[in-house]
Protein backbone atom coordinates (compact mmCIF):
# COMPACT_ATOMS: atom_id res chain seq x y z
CA UNK A 1 0.00 0.00 0.00
CA UNK A 2 1.35 3.42 -0.93
CA UNK A 3 2.42 5.81 1.81
CA UNK A 4 -0.03 8.41 0.51
CA UNK A 5 -2.95 5.99 0.95
CA UNK A 6 -1.85 5.17 4.49
CA UNK A 7 -1.68 8.88 5.36
CA UNK A 8 -5.15 9.56 3.95
CA UNK A 9 -6.62 6.57 5.80
CA UNK A 10 -5.04 7.80 9.05
CA UNK A 11 -6.33 11.35 8.49
CA UNK A 12 -9.81 10.02 7.70
CA UNK A 13 -9.86 7.89 10.86
CA UNK A 14 -8.75 10.86 12.97
CA UNK A 15 -11.48 13.06 11.47
CA UNK A 16 -14.10 10.35 12.05
CA UNK A 17 -12.97 9.97 15.66
CA UNK A 18 -13.18 13.72 16.28
CA UNK A 19 -16.60 13.90 14.63
CA UNK A 20 -17.86 10.99 16.74
CA UNK A 21 -16.60 12.55 20.00
CA UNK A 22 -18.32 15.79 18.97
CA UNK A 23 -21.64 14.14 18.13
CA UNK A 24 -21.66 11.48 20.88
CA UNK A 25 -23.09 13.70 23.68
CA UNK A 26 -25.94 14.67 21.36
CA UNK A 27 -26.57 11.30 19.73
CA UNK A 28 -29.81 10.71 21.67
CA UNK A 29 -31.72 13.79 20.41
CA UNK A 30 -30.33 13.19 16.91
CA UNK A 31 -31.62 9.60 16.84
CA UNK A 32 -35.04 10.61 18.17
CA UNK A 33 -35.23 13.54 15.74
CA UNK A 34 -34.51 11.19 12.84
CA UNK A 35 -37.11 8.75 14.16
CA UNK A 36 -39.88 11.32 14.65
CA UNK A 37 -39.09 12.95 11.29
CA UNK A 38 -39.38 9.55 9.60
CA UNK A 39 -42.69 8.82 11.32
CA UNK A 40 -44.17 12.22 10.44
CA UNK A 41 -42.74 12.41 6.93
CA UNK A 42 -45.97 11.21 5.22
CA UNK A 43 -47.87 13.97 7.06
CA UNK A 44 -45.18 16.46 6.04
CA UNK A 45 -45.59 15.49 2.38
CA UNK A 46 -49.37 15.97 2.56
CA UNK A 47 -48.97 19.38 4.18
CA UNK A 48 -46.33 20.38 1.65
CA UNK A 49 -48.88 19.95 -1.15
CA UNK A 50 -51.00 22.76 0.31
CA UNK A 51 -48.14 24.72 1.86
CA UNK A 52 -44.59 24.70 0.58
CA UNK A 53 -41.93 22.41 2.05
CA UNK A 54 -40.42 24.98 4.40
CA UNK A 55 -43.77 26.15 5.79
CA UNK A 56 -44.80 22.55 6.44
CA UNK A 57 -41.49 21.86 8.22
CA UNK A 58 -41.84 25.06 10.28
CA UNK A 59 -45.40 24.14 11.30
CA UNK A 60 -44.45 20.62 12.40
CA UNK A 61 -41.31 21.91 14.15
CA UNK A 62 -43.41 24.46 16.06
CA UNK A 63 -45.79 21.72 17.20
CA UNK A 64 -42.85 19.55 18.29
CA UNK A 65 -41.40 22.52 20.18
CA UNK A 66 -44.63 22.94 22.14
CA UNK A 67 -44.68 19.23 22.95
CA UNK A 68 -41.05 19.35 24.09
CA UNK A 69 -41.71 22.36 26.33
CA UNK A 70 -44.61 20.49 27.91
CA UNK A 71 -42.45 17.39 28.30
CA UNK A 72 -39.60 19.29 29.97
CA UNK A 73 -41.90 21.08 32.41
CA UNK A 74 -43.62 17.76 33.05
CA UNK A 75 -40.32 16.18 34.00
CA UNK A 76 -39.54 19.06 36.38
CA UNK A 77 -42.97 19.07 38.05
CA UNK A 78 -43.95 15.41 38.12
CA UNK A 79 -40.80 13.33 37.83
CA UNK A 80 -40.58 12.14 41.43
CA UNK A 81 -44.26 11.27 41.70
CA UNK A 82 -44.27 9.58 38.29
CA UNK A 83 -41.18 7.54 39.13
CA UNK A 84 -42.59 6.50 42.50
CA UNK A 85 -45.90 5.47 40.94
CA UNK A 86 -44.17 3.68 38.08
CA UNK A 87 -42.02 1.65 40.48
CA UNK A 88 -45.13 0.67 42.45
CA UNK A 89 -47.01 -0.35 39.28
CA UNK A 90 -44.07 -2.34 37.92
CA UNK A 91 -43.57 -4.15 41.23
CA UNK A 92 -47.26 -5.03 41.40
CA UNK A 93 -47.29 -6.19 37.78
CA UNK A 94 -44.11 -8.20 38.36
CA UNK A 95 -45.53 -9.85 41.48
CA UNK A 96 -48.69 -10.76 39.56
CA UNK A 97 -46.68 -12.14 36.64
CA UNK A 98 -44.44 -14.18 38.91
CA UNK A 99 -47.49 -15.54 40.76
CA UNK A 100 -48.49 -17.41 37.60
CA UNK A 101 -47.49 -21.03 37.26
CA UNK A 102 -44.49 -20.35 35.05
CA UNK A 103 -41.48 -22.62 34.62
CA UNK A 104 -38.74 -21.52 37.07
CA UNK A 105 -36.29 -20.51 34.35
CA UNK A 106 -38.84 -18.35 32.51
CA UNK A 107 -40.04 -16.66 35.68
CA UNK A 108 -36.52 -15.89 36.86
CA UNK A 109 -35.47 -14.56 33.46
CA UNK A 110 -38.58 -12.35 33.22
CA UNK A 111 -37.96 -10.95 36.71
CA UNK A 112 -34.35 -10.05 35.91
CA UNK A 113 -35.33 -8.55 32.54
CA UNK A 114 -38.09 -6.31 33.90
CA UNK A 115 -35.96 -5.23 36.86
CA UNK A 116 -33.01 -4.29 34.64
CA UNK A 117 -35.19 -2.32 32.23
CA UNK A 118 -36.92 -0.48 35.08
CA UNK A 119 -33.60 0.44 36.67
CA UNK A 120 -32.15 1.60 33.35
CA UNK A 121 -35.12 3.84 32.51
CA UNK A 122 -35.24 5.34 36.01
CA UNK A 123 -31.50 6.01 35.94
CA UNK A 124 -31.74 7.65 32.53
CA UNK A 125 -34.65 9.90 33.52
CA UNK A 126 -32.94 10.83 36.79
CA UNK A 127 -29.76 11.91 34.99
CA UNK A 128 -31.74 14.24 32.75
CA UNK A 129 -33.93 15.58 35.53
CA UNK A 130 -30.84 16.61 37.47
CA UNK A 131 -29.56 18.49 34.43
CA UNK A 132 -32.38 20.59 32.99
CA UNK A 133 -29.98 22.87 31.02
CA UNK A 134 -28.62 19.76 29.29
CA UNK A 135 -32.17 18.68 28.53
CA UNK A 136 -32.94 22.10 27.03
CA UNK A 137 -29.79 21.92 24.88
CA UNK A 138 -30.78 18.51 23.58
CA UNK A 139 -34.28 19.81 22.84
CA UNK A 140 -32.75 22.55 20.68
CA UNK A 141 -30.65 19.96 18.84
CA UNK A 142 -33.74 17.77 18.38
CA UNK A 143 -35.75 20.60 16.78
CA UNK A 144 -32.85 21.68 14.56
CA UNK A 145 -32.24 18.14 13.25
CA UNK A 146 -35.99 17.47 12.93
CA UNK A 147 -36.49 20.62 10.84
CA UNK A 148 -33.42 19.95 8.70
CA UNK A 149 -34.49 16.39 7.91
CA UNK A 150 -37.98 17.49 6.83
CA UNK A 151 -36.73 20.36 4.67
CA UNK A 152 -34.00 18.33 2.95
CA UNK A 153 -35.69 14.90 2.95
CA UNK A 154 -35.75 14.58 -0.84
CA UNK A 155 -32.13 15.66 -1.23
CA UNK A 156 -31.03 13.25 1.50
CA UNK A 157 -32.92 10.40 -0.17
CA UNK A 158 -31.26 11.16 -3.49
CA UNK A 159 -27.83 11.28 -1.83
CA UNK A 160 -28.45 7.92 -0.21
CA UNK A 161 -29.22 6.26 -3.53
CA UNK A 162 -26.30 8.10 -5.19
CA UNK A 163 -23.88 6.52 -2.70
CA UNK A 164 -24.78 3.02 -3.89
CA UNK A 165 -21.99 1.39 -5.92
CA UNK A 166 -22.72 0.73 -9.58
CA UNK A 167 -21.89 -2.95 -9.19
CA UNK A 168 -24.93 -4.74 -7.73
CA UNK A 169 -26.82 -1.46 -7.47
CA UNK A 170 -30.05 -3.44 -7.73
CA UNK A 171 -29.15 -5.29 -4.54
CA UNK A 172 -28.47 -2.01 -2.72
CA UNK A 173 -31.81 -0.57 -3.83
CA UNK A 174 -33.62 -3.70 -2.70
CA UNK A 175 -31.93 -3.59 0.69
CA UNK A 176 -32.94 0.05 1.16
CA UNK A 177 -36.56 -0.70 0.23
CA UNK A 178 -36.74 -3.67 2.58
CA UNK A 179 -35.09 -1.56 5.24
CA UNK A 180 -37.86 1.01 4.80
CA UNK A 181 -40.47 -1.72 5.22
CA UNK A 182 -38.80 -2.83 8.43
CA UNK A 183 -38.70 0.73 9.75
CA UNK A 184 -42.38 1.17 8.87
CA UNK A 185 -43.29 -1.96 10.80
CA UNK A 186 -41.22 -1.01 13.84
CA UNK A 187 -41.76 2.75 14.01
CA UNK A 188 -45.02 3.63 12.28
CA UNK A 189 -46.92 0.53 13.33
CA UNK A 190 -45.59 -1.07 16.47
CA UNK A 191 -43.99 1.68 18.57
CA UNK A 192 -46.33 4.46 17.44
CA UNK A 193 -49.46 2.45 18.24
CA UNK A 194 -48.06 1.41 21.64
CA UNK A 195 -47.22 5.02 22.54
CA UNK A 196 -50.68 6.17 21.39
CA UNK A 197 -52.30 3.52 23.61
CA UNK A 198 -50.17 4.71 26.53
CA UNK A 199 -51.37 8.28 25.98
CA UNK A 200 -55.02 7.17 25.86
CA UNK A 201 -54.63 5.11 29.02
CA UNK A 202 -53.06 8.09 30.81
CA UNK A 203 -56.02 10.22 29.75
CA UNK A 204 -58.52 7.55 30.83
CA UNK A 205 -56.96 7.03 34.27
CA UNK A 206 -56.99 10.76 34.94
CA UNK A 207 -60.49 11.48 33.60
CA UNK A 208 -62.15 8.56 35.40
CA UNK A 209 -60.36 9.36 38.66
CA UNK A 210 -58.29 6.23 39.08
CA UNK A 211 -55.29 8.26 40.25
CA UNK A 212 -53.74 11.71 40.06
CA UNK A 213 -51.92 13.02 36.99
CA UNK A 214 -48.52 11.65 38.04
CA UNK A 215 -49.98 8.21 38.65
CA UNK A 216 -51.86 8.35 35.33
CA UNK A 217 -48.62 9.18 33.47
CA UNK A 218 -46.87 6.28 35.20
CA UNK A 219 -49.74 3.96 34.23
CA UNK A 220 -49.42 5.14 30.62
CA UNK A 221 -45.69 4.36 30.64
CA UNK A 222 -46.42 0.90 32.04
CA UNK A 223 -49.05 0.39 29.34
CA UNK A 224 -46.45 1.17 26.65
CA UNK A 225 -44.00 -1.31 28.19
CA UNK A 226 -46.65 -4.06 28.35
CA UNK A 227 -47.79 -3.34 24.78
CA UNK A 228 -44.24 -4.06 23.61
CA UNK A 229 -44.44 -7.57 25.07
CA UNK A 230 -45.89 -10.47 23.05
CA UNK A 231 -49.37 -11.65 24.24
CA UNK A 232 -49.35 -9.35 27.28
CA UNK A 233 -50.77 -5.92 26.57
CA UNK A 234 -52.23 -2.70 27.94
CA UNK A 235 -55.49 -4.46 28.80
CA UNK A 236 -53.90 -5.56 32.07
CA UNK A 237 -53.52 -1.94 33.19
CA UNK A 238 -57.05 -0.75 32.38
CA UNK A 239 -58.55 -3.91 33.92
CA UNK A 240 -56.58 -3.22 37.13
CA UNK A 241 -57.87 0.37 37.08
CA UNK A 242 -61.47 -0.75 36.56
CA UNK A 243 -61.21 -3.27 39.42
CA UNK A 244 -59.73 -0.58 41.68
CA UNK A 245 -62.63 1.81 40.95
CA UNK A 246 -65.18 -0.94 41.60
CA UNK A 247 -63.61 -1.87 44.93
CA UNK A 248 -63.73 1.80 45.92
CA UNK A 249 -67.50 1.81 45.35
CA UNK A 250 -67.41 3.73 42.07
CA UNK A 251 -68.89 0.91 39.98
CA UNK A 252 -70.22 3.19 37.21
CA UNK A 253 -66.75 4.73 36.64
CA UNK A 254 -65.28 1.22 36.60
CA UNK A 255 -67.74 0.14 33.89
CA UNK A 256 -67.09 3.27 31.84
CA UNK A 257 -63.31 2.76 32.10
CA UNK A 258 -63.79 -0.84 30.96
CA UNK A 259 -65.74 0.28 27.89
CA UNK A 260 -63.13 2.97 27.23
CA UNK A 261 -60.31 0.43 27.58
CA UNK A 262 -61.90 -2.19 25.33
CA UNK A 263 -62.63 0.29 22.53
CA UNK A 264 -59.56 2.55 22.61
CA UNK A 265 -56.73 0.61 24.27
CA UNK A 266 -57.00 -3.16 23.93
CA UNK A 267 -58.29 -5.19 22.15
CA UNK A 268 -60.22 -2.62 20.05
CA UNK A 269 -57.24 -1.03 18.19
CA UNK A 270 -55.64 -4.48 17.75
CA UNK A 271 -58.70 -5.64 15.82
CA UNK A 272 -59.43 -2.47 13.84
CA UNK A 273 -56.29 -0.32 13.45
CA UNK A 274 -53.31 -2.65 13.75
CA UNK A 275 -54.24 -4.95 10.80
CA UNK A 276 -54.52 -1.92 8.50
CA UNK A 277 -51.18 -0.54 9.65
CA UNK A 278 -49.46 -3.90 9.30
CA UNK A 279 -50.95 -4.33 5.82
CA UNK A 280 -49.24 -1.11 4.74
CA UNK A 281 -45.83 -2.14 6.11
CA UNK A 282 -43.76 -5.20 6.79
CA UNK A 283 -44.61 -7.68 9.50
CA UNK A 284 -42.02 -8.03 12.23
CA UNK A 285 -41.30 -11.03 14.40
CA UNK A 286 -42.54 -10.15 17.93
CA UNK A 287 -39.66 -12.03 19.57
CA UNK A 288 -37.13 -10.14 17.42
CA UNK A 289 -38.72 -6.80 18.30
CA UNK A 290 -38.87 -7.74 21.99
CA UNK A 291 -35.16 -8.61 22.13
CA UNK A 292 -34.34 -5.47 20.16
CA UNK A 293 -36.24 -3.12 22.46
CA UNK A 294 -35.21 -4.47 25.85
CA UNK A 295 -31.68 -5.35 24.74
CA UNK A 296 -31.37 -1.90 23.19
CA UNK A 297 -32.48 -0.17 26.40
CA UNK A 298 -29.99 -2.19 28.45
CA UNK A 299 -27.16 -1.53 26.02
CA UNK A 300 -27.77 2.07 24.95
CA UNK A 301 -30.22 3.58 27.44
CA UNK A 302 -33.50 5.12 26.27
CA UNK A 303 -32.18 5.63 22.72
CA UNK A 304 -31.87 1.84 22.53
CA UNK A 305 -35.65 1.78 22.27
CA UNK A 306 -35.08 2.84 18.66
CA UNK A 307 -31.57 1.49 17.96
CA UNK A 308 -32.23 -2.08 19.13
CA UNK A 309 -35.28 -3.13 17.10
CA UNK A 310 -34.20 -1.16 14.03
CA UNK A 311 -30.73 -2.74 14.08
CA UNK A 312 -32.12 -6.26 14.47
CA UNK A 313 -34.74 -5.60 11.82
CA UNK A 314 -32.13 -4.44 9.33
CA UNK A 315 -29.88 -7.39 10.23
CA UNK A 316 -32.78 -9.72 9.52
CA UNK A 317 -33.28 -8.01 6.16
CA UNK A 318 -29.60 -8.42 5.31
CA UNK A 319 -29.67 -12.11 6.23
CA UNK A 320 -32.77 -12.70 4.09
CA UNK A 321 -31.11 -10.98 1.13
CA UNK A 322 -27.91 -12.97 1.65
CA UNK A 323 -29.84 -16.26 1.70
CA UNK A 324 -31.75 -15.24 -1.44
CA UNK A 325 -28.49 -14.38 -3.23
CA UNK A 326 -27.04 -17.77 -2.19
CA UNK A 327 -30.06 -19.56 -3.63
CA UNK A 328 -29.88 -17.62 -6.89
CA UNK A 329 -26.12 -18.19 -7.12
Amino acid sequence: MKTEHIVWIAVSLIILFIVWKTVEPLITPIIFALTVAYILHPLHERLAKNLDTKKSAILLSALMTLLLIGFIFGIVLWFRDVTRSLVIYINEALNWFLSLNLPPDIGQSAAILIERVSEKMSEYLLNYTLSIPKLLLQAVVFIAVFYGILVHSRALSEELYALLPEERRDLGVELIEKGKETLNAILRTWLMLSIFKGFLLTLGFYVFGVTNLSGAIAAGILCIILELLPVIGGWIVWIAGAIYLSTQGNIFAGIMLSVYGVILISPGPDITIRPKLVAEGAKINPALALVGIFGGIMGFGIKGLIIGPVALGLLSTLLEEWKEQKREG
